[in-house]
């Protein structure tokens, strides 16, 4: 600051002197006071440019997290409003497999067979309602509208008992029948259905197999054909939905009405459903951060199930292998259910986890931005009681150096 050399009426150079200092003062208190009213170390741009622009990236960064955390919040329920009625139509094919297992037995009239099929009906129309009408937010779960990747679905048999008996049937080139057909090519049979194998006695010295077949999806039974088991017979072989099947030359000798069913499910290609993709939950803050959650339909046809009819051999002379084709047909249902169930629970777990930590993320990044913009409030309450003596002082000394100035009218007297 420049000398003052003397008393000067034109300008008040003392008061000047204090005008500047009390306006700084006045403006780091009003920069105080915004402070501490507001929390904030950083109020607007001029606080700390560098600052405030790492702080509001952090703060979208969190921000994001957040409502991806909610996103993830609505995919969970809706595939916990899938799995309840996954759970339904699961109670309602354990059902219908009670009434297969009664028209199984020959001991029920057809006349119970006939009243049997009337509830199954009944049930897997209301398996296609669940299917249908199962939605979140009005979003169709378990209608296949967004499905997604479906996985391809090979040809295979299982032999679901008397596997003696099966085994020494031989299918293409391997030695048993529940090797070979799962070994056959996979687009080797086009339709679901049972084969039954029964021992009957074709005459007074000769034992056979009875090989018939039901399909599934139009309940039609055929007789395919009868092998010899005699001892030393000849092997016989025929064809049957572009498989090879051939009997050994010599079985041996089996109790007739012994009996063996045999599941066979149809070859279904991989298929990419580009009109059908799966939902696409944006689960974090940045462009691309989503993951994708199909639900597979889960109707009656794709169950394999929309033509299962328990009374369906009544008056064929098959018994009733229609009822055991139903066993076989739910059995395989139920093994898909219960696997989308699976698929689900684990996406609901993983879900949690995406939730979880998006949580810890954005406290995380809230921490960092509070530690850039949050304030120090002791430091700054000490601040604000300094700046406020300065101020009442520096006004004191104003009021004071305009007062010194009048002492020019005593050298007029």
């Amino acid at each position: 600051m420049p000398g003052i050399g003397g008393i000067s009426i034109a300008t008040n150079l003392l008061a000047n002197a204090v005008s500047l200092n009390l306006n700084r003062n006045q403006g780091m208190l009003q920069t105080a006071v915004t402070r501490l009213s507001s929390g904030l170390r950083i109020n607007n741009a001029a606080d700390d440019p560098s600052g405030m622009a790492i702080a509001t990236r952090l703060n979208l960064q969190s921000q994001g997290f957040d409502q991806g955390s909610l996103n993830i919040q609505d995919a969970n329920n809706a595939a916990t409003v899938a799995d309840g009625a996954l759970q339904t139509e699961t109670n309602i094919l354990q059902r219908i497999r009670d009434l297969a297992v009664e028209a199984s037995s020959d001991i029920t009239s057809d006349s119970d067979k006939l009243s049997l099929q009337a509830e199954v009906s009944q049930l897997l129309l209301e398996i296609n309602r669940i299917s249908q009408n199962t939605n979140f937010n009005g979003a169709y779960l378990l209608s296949g509208s967004h499905e997604g990747f479906t996985s391809q679905v090979n040809f295979n048999a299982i032999i679901n008992s008397n596997s003696v008996l099966a085994t020494q049937i031989t299918v293409g080139q391997s030695n048993t029948l529940v090797n070979s057909i799962t070994y056959l090519q996979t687009n080797n049979s086009s339709i679901d259905g049972t084969m039954e194998l029964q021992v009957a006695q074709l005459t007074a010295t000769q034992q056979g197999v009875i090989f018939s077949f039901i399909c599934s999806a139009t309940n039609s039974y055929s007789q395919v054909c009868v092998a010899t088991v005699a001892a030393g017979a000849p092997a016989i072989t025929f064809f049957w939905d572009g498989v090879t099947v051939n009997t050994g030359a010599c079985i041996g000798t089996l109790d007739v009405g012994v009996t063996t069913y045999i599941k066979i499910t149809q070859y279904v290609s991989a298929a990419s459903n580009p009109s059908n993709p799966a939902f696409t939950v944006q689960d974090g803050p940045n462009q691309g951060a989503v993951i994708s959650i199909g639900f597979l339909a889960t109707n009656t046809q794709t169950l394999r199930i929309s033509n299962i009819n328990v009374a369906g051999s009544i008056g064929t002379g098959s018994g009733t292998i229609a009822a055991e084709d139903t066993i076989g047909q739910v059995d395989y249902a139920l093994t898909q259910l219960l696997g989308t169930r699976a698929q689900l629970g684990a996406i609901i777990v993983r879900l949690s986890e995406d939730e979880d930590n998006n949580n810890i993320a954005s406290t995380n990044l809230t921490a960092s931005a509070s530690n850039i913009t949050d304030l120090n409030v002791a430091q700054e309450t000490t601040e604000y009681t300094k700046l406020q003596i300065l101020v009442q002082v520096g006004t004191s000394v104003l009021a004071q150096s305009n007062v010194n100035a009048q002492s020019v009218l005593a050298l007029f007297r």
